[in-house]
């Protein structure tokens, strides 16, 4: 067996997956705990280890409309393209992104009647 069919099993069932799942997880526990950073590091670790899956761009987003809790602004631009990008990810678009834009935008459009 050549070693790029074994590097491709290995990707697929091996440890990349289950590496994949434990950033996830590890984020969505330093985000709970408002550790916005940590978040951010553990969901770019995810989404290096598999690019082609939206979950961990869809979290991404999630990080960046909760930084206004921590004292940072929210970042309704950086959400944006978190969430789309999750949309167009080539293996496992992450669906749910879908309508957290459109509560993005609603979100965005409460904010201008309001301040502008």
């Amino acid at each position: 067996q050549s070693q790029r069919s074994t590097d491709s099993s290995i990707e697929q069932t091996g440890v990349v997956p289950t590496l994949h799942r434990l950033y996830i997880y590890l984020g969505d526990l330093h985000r709970y705990t408002c550790s916005y950073p940590s978040a951010d590091a553990a969901y770019a670790k995810a989404s290096c280890l598999a690019p082609g899956k939206g979950n961990p761009y869809n979290q991404l987003a999630v990080v960046a409309q909760l930084k206004d809790s921590s004292g940072a602004h929210p970042l309704p631009a950086v959400a944006l393209y978190w969430y789309c990008r999750s949309l167009l990810a080539v293996h496992d678009a992450f669906e749910t992104s879908r309508s957290n834009v459109e509560r993005l935008f609603m979100a965005n459009a409460k904010w201008i009647e309001k301040n502008v």
